[in-house]
């Protein structure tokens, strides 16, 4: 081999390594992204199951539980404000109305990650649906959840 001919080879082997190793750091943060993404979804989810109940306190007079304060609300609330006197926000008076909302009928899909049957890429779904989009990478439709 000559002399410039091995010189292209070690930079060439410089650059494969250097690839290899911004390979390595992108396939970590790709996994960190991912267990970020599930976080993610399932704060989501934990506050679309908050949002489908209702608390709504009806009118009346309430007393403080910690001071005894009386206070009388002359409409319905959803939230108890903080007593005047003390700050608390535990009352003792009327019960108050939960309402659950029946949540949408599921999509075929749940959010979360997804991987290409065909190249192995991972995809990130961050909302439910009926139809997965091709995978970004190889255009395949072959996706399955992990």
């Amino acid at each position: 081999m000559s002399s410039s001919a091995q010189e292209r080879a070690k930079a060439l082997a410089r650059e494969m390594m250097k690839a290899m190793r911004e390979a390595k750091a992108a396939e970590a943060r790709a996994k960190q992204l991912g267990e970020a993404i599930m976080q993610a979804l399932a704060e989501a989810r934990a506050e679309a199951e908050a949002a489908r109940t209702i608390i709504e306190y009806p009118t009346g007079r309430y007393e403080c539980a910690s001071c005894g304060h009386s206070v009388l609300f002359t409409e319905p609330t959803r939230q108890l404000p903080p007593c005047d006197n003390c700050g608390s926000r535990q009352y003792r008076g009327h019960d108050p109305k939960v309402t659950k909302v029946a949540p949408p009928p599921p999509k075929r899909y749940p959010a979360g990650l997804y991987e290409c049957g065909s190249c192995g890429a991972r995809i990130a779904v961050v909302a439910q649906t009926d139809a997965l989009s091709p995978c970004d990478i190889c255009g395949s439709t072959r996706l399955k959840g992990l």
